[in-house]
């Protein structure tokens, strides 16, 4: 995997622990075969490609600037993580969670990591969860700014959100 920002800030650059964290956690309670997934901010691909690899249907998406990153480490990679038997299934798609567009298709769930580290981008990131029709989402993040993670909690909940 690449992990330079191409004009992007380094987020989208690394594999980060808490995307290590939702791929295990994930696989160990469901089976992803042929579930539509939408990822929200896919940074390096990493995570779309491994649940692809489990059979998961996903859609990577992520800003302007880092979209090039994404696309070339995706299709980049495929042959990495699939033999001769296998076929996996992943989009590269951009989304601004500031425009309100929606990414095309029905998906059954919706995850993300890491994606709490800009305050700014909290209710841009609820609105794109509820344009989506989010019904199951499932977002990790590595504890860095407790009290303005409580907020998107916060603000989550007052969106309608619950928590497991």
């Amino acid at each position: 995997m690449e992990h330079d920002a191409l004009g992007s800030d380094e987020s989208s650059g690394w594999i980060w622990v808490a995307g290590r964290v939702l791929a295990s956690h994930l696989l160990s309670i469901i089976d992803v075969k042929k579930l539509h997934i939408l990822e929200l901010g896919s940074g390096t691909g990493w995570l779309a490609l491994t649940l692809a690899q489990e059979g998961a249907i996903v859609t990577a998406t992520e800003r302007p600037g880092a979209l090039q990153l994404l696309t070339r480490n995706v299709y980049g990679h495929l042959d990495r993580f699939t033999n001769e038997s296998d076929v996996m299934s992943v989009e590269v798609v951009e989304c601004k969670w500031e425009d309100d567009i929606r990414v095309p298709g029905d998906f059954d769930l919706i995850i993300g990591t890491d994606l709490l580290y800009i305050v700014e981008s909290y209710v841009p990131l609820l609105n794109t969860l509820i344009l989506h029709n989010c019904k199951r989402c499932l977002l990790t993040w590595e504890e860095r700014i407790p009290k303005e993670e409580a907020t998107f909690l916060a603000l989550a909940t007052a969106a309608g959100f619950t928590f497991e």
